[in-house]
């Protein structure tokens, strides 16, 4: 059962908390992406919003329960809040593509073999024929309609992270640059959000920037 109570801000919330209204609610920002381009920040609100939309468009193509979803993605702003979404729904998460409903990714190009629904986002050439998740997710209502399952407890794993994560005292630092979404990424990132903590995400950055950084974004 969803726990709809206050956690205290200094304590983590547990597993079988609302982890989406606990975003929503949050002062500090959610995601801040660090690109050669600039700084994208999101708060709370603005990543649910669109983890809602990809709840709406995975439910418009019928992936719902007992349907599996494979998540193929780079570390990128955009990455984070639509995973959230997967994760949203009651959908369960597969690494095997051959059990997968759908696939959510941006090389669909490696699997265009399986039978699953192909969401294909971060890329400007889609064929017609592939689901094109950066124009169809914008038409979908940030109205939240789906019950919020244990986000926290899902995510949590024992797979140890890989020295791109970085855990500071006030937020998480991924080095995302060629880096790929996986389940040990995931949970340090659902962990610094069920502390109230950004996660933020650098690409090309050497330490010295990086040092600036941290110091910028007070992470401790």
């Amino acid at each position: 059962m969803i726990s709809l109570n206050p956690t205290p801000s200094n304590q983590p919330l547990e597993p079988g908390t609302n982890l989406i209204a606990h975003l929503t609610a949050s002062p500090r920002p959610a995601i801040i992406h660090y690109a050669q381009d600039g700084r994208t920040e999101l708060s709370g609100r603005v990543a649910t919003n669109w983890a809602t939309k990809m709840t709406h468009l995975l439910d418009s193509y019928g992936i719902e329960t007992p349907d599996q979803v494979l998540v193929d993605l780079p570390i990128t702003w955009r990455s984070l809040a639509l995973t959230l979404g997967v994760a949203w729904t009651t959908t369960a998460c597969t690494t095997d593509p051959n059990e997968a409903a759908a696939i959510l990714t941006d090389q669909p190009e490696h699997h265009l073999s399986a039978a699953a629904e192909l969401f294909v986002t971060h890329r400007d050439d889609i064929d017609a024929a592939l689901i094109n998740v950066d124009d169809e997710v914008l038409s979908h209502a940030d109205q939240a309609l789906l019950p919020v399952p244990d986000i926290i407890g899902s995510a949590q794993t024992t797979q140890q992270s890989s020295e791109h994560v970085e855990t500071h005292p006030s937020g998480v630092v991924i080095r995302a640059g060629e880096q790929r979404l996986d389940a040990a990424t995931w949970w340090a990132i659902i962990d610094a959000w069920r502390r109230t903590q950004p996660v933020v995400l650098v690409e090309d950055f050497d330490d010295a920037q990086l040092t600036r950084i941290i110091t910028t974004e007070r992470l401790g």
